[in-house]
Order: structure tokens, then C-alpha cells, then sequence
């Protein structure tokens, strides 16, 4: 069993336009929703490769709807806390132009200290089987920011292993707990170890460093490149894996299905090498789509092979 976390999940709403007249009316050609957060993302495309995940975090109103129906469409388990507050909704406009879309990111509906309660007594009595806890993504108003931090030691003492996908001080704080998996994409990382990293050689030798930090052992850190593709570290070694070559639409959630991916291989039974692989090719499926996806499992599969993986 997998259990992610989402403390601020959203309904990503997008406008589509022919073209953008600020100031005026504009004639919507079409519209999409979809749920969005980074544990929602990952529970996903997790359940698309047939894991079994349950997703908590908070849900209130009638966003909630939507991403419920959205959990149910893809065999995800409802263990959200429901809050006397309302889900977020994002709004993008998007027309036919070179121009990214214009974005509009609510922060997030007021975390009662009953509301935290709730959830932190939710991890507490996680199933037995539960082997991955995922914890990461933005903290809504009236959530501590060591919130991460309070929920990784109850995983902890659960014997769940974390998997920390944070930036910033959450990162720096979870990693006091040394988590089970870590996965920095460049920046992130380059910020945590005061390091640029551009070339190979830099990014082999910064994923060894944050193993290294975490405590070594059974655990493992990864370091997403984008199109580059990522670097892992464990017991097993350090191997630097290439994405599948790809039309990409959108890097929008395609981090979260590596991990999704990494870990269903991991639990699966395959090599950490293998792993890595079926990461590569989550994570380029999900980029195929326009952000407001996730990676389907035959996309997945089509692009496992064109993913590639070596020792170094």
C-alpha cells in the first residue's frame, strides 16, 4: 500500500481560447478540469500501474467532487480529511499563441488546529501494509511549516517509509528524519548542497551526496533532470537514466509520476536499475499530455523500452 499526502490538493480549471483580449470579452472554445497536487499526482499513476494507494490530505466544498470522482475513476482510495473550508481552484487561460498560459493559483482554504488534528490521528492508524508514505507540495493557510515534518515522524514511527518530494525549508527539515527516498530535481538540490548543477558528472556526484546525507543504506535519492532525465542513488550503486525522447506538452506533473513509477517498480520486484526505467518512461507519458493529465499505462509501457539506464 502507498499513502500520499496532499495537504493543499486543487481543481486545475483551464480556459482555452483563440486568442486573449485582455480588458475584453473572450469566447471560451473549451474548458478542463482535472485534480491537481503532487500526492494526488503520484496516487494516480500509481493506481494506473496497478498499485494499490490511498490519498489523504484535506477536501472541502464542492471542488472536492470533482477530485473524488477523479480518485474514483482511477481506483485511487479516499482517506482525505473533509474540512469546513473549500478546495482551491486554479485557473489558466490559455489561447493559440507562443505565450504560456495566464495563471491564476489560489493559496488554499484555512487549516483548522481540529482540521491538522484530524489528519495527523489519520497517519496514525495507516494499514499495516502500508510501505511508502509521500509527503510534499504547498502548505494552505493555518498549517504549521514544519507540518512535513510533524507528519513524516508519525509515518516514521509507524515504520512507513517517507518519501520526501519538498524545496526550501521543508526539504531541510525533513531530511533531519532521513527519509527512505528523496527527489530533488536540479534546482532544488543545487540549492540544498550550495552547488550548480549542470553536467553529468555534477548531478552523479550531488544525488551520492544527498544518499550520503540521508543516511546510505536501504534508502534512495534521486535527482529529476527534465528532459535530461535523472540520476539515482542506493544500496545498489549510482545510475544516471535518459528520458524517452518526446513531443512534451507540459512538465506538469511529470516529477511526481516518476516517482509514482519508481516506487510501483520498487514494489514490484524489480532491480533498482528497472526502476528507475519505469520512472523515466511515468514521467515522459505524463509530459506527453497538457498538464492537466496523467501518464496512461500503455503510454507508459509504449515508452519503457526507449527509456534508457546505465551504472556509473
Amino acid at each position: 500500500m502507498l499513502v500520499t499526502v496532499t495537504l493543499n490538493p486543487c481543481i486545475d480549471h483551464a480556459i482555452f481560447v483563440e486568442t486573449l483580449a485582455v480588458g475584453d470579452t473572450n469566447r471560451v472554445a473549451r474548458v478542463e478540469k482535472d485534480a491537481g497536487g503532487k500526492g494526488l499526482n503520484v496516487s494516480r499513476v500509481y493506481a494506473e500501474l496497478g498499485g494499490k494507494t490511498t490519498a489523504t490530505g484535506f477536501l472541502g466544498g464542492s471542488p472536492a467532487a470533482i477530485i473524488r470522482r477523479a480518485m474514483q475513476d482511477q481506483g485511487v482510495l479516499d482517506g482525505f480529511v473533509n474540512i469546513e473550508g473549500e478546495t482551491r481552484v486554479n485557473v489558466s487561460v490559455e489561447d493559440n499563441s507562443a505565450t504560456p498560459p495566464t495563471t491564476f493559483n489560489e493559496k488554499g482554504p484555512l487549516i483548522s488546529e481540529s482540521e491538522m488534528a484530524a489528519l495527523v490521528d489519520w497517519c496514525r492508524d495507516v494499514p499495516e501494509n502500508t510501505s511508502w508514505a509521500v509527503l510534499g507540495g504547498s502548505m494552505p493557510p493555518g498549517v504549521s511549516k514544519d507540518a512535513l515534518l510533524v507528519l513524516g515522524r508519525v509515518f516514521t514511527e509507524r515504520k512507513v517509509r517517507v518519501v520526501l518530494d519538498a524545496d526550501g525549508d521543508a526539504l531541510v527539515q525533513g531530511l533531519t528524519l532521513n527519509p527512505s527516498f528523496i527527489k530533488p530535481n536540479n534546482s532544488e538540490a543545487g540549492r540544498l548542497l550550495g552547488i550548480d548543477i549542470e553536467t553529468d558528472e555534477q548531478a552523479v556526484s550531488a544525488c551520492q551526496a544527498l544518499y550520503d546525507r540521508i543516511g546510505g543504506g536501504d534508502r534512495y535519492s534521486v535527482i529529476s533532470r527534465g528532459k535530461e532525465g535523472a540520476v539515482m542513488t542506493c544500496a545498489a550503486g549510482t545510475f544516471i537514466g535518459r528520458s524517452p525522447k518526446i513531443m512534451a506538452k507540459s512538465s506538469i506533473g511529470s516529477g511526481d509520476s516518476m516517482i509514482a513509477g519508481i516506487l510501483w517498480a520498487l514494489d514490484t520486484g524489480h532491480t533498482p536499475a528497472e526502476a528507475l526505467q519505469w520512472g523515466l518512461a511515468s514521467g515522459a507519458a505524463t509530459a506527453t499530455t497538457d498538464g492537466r493529465e496523467i501518464g496512461r499505462r500503455k503510454v507508459i509501457e509504449l515508452l519503457l523500452d526507449e527509456a534508457s539506464v546505465e551504472s556509473r
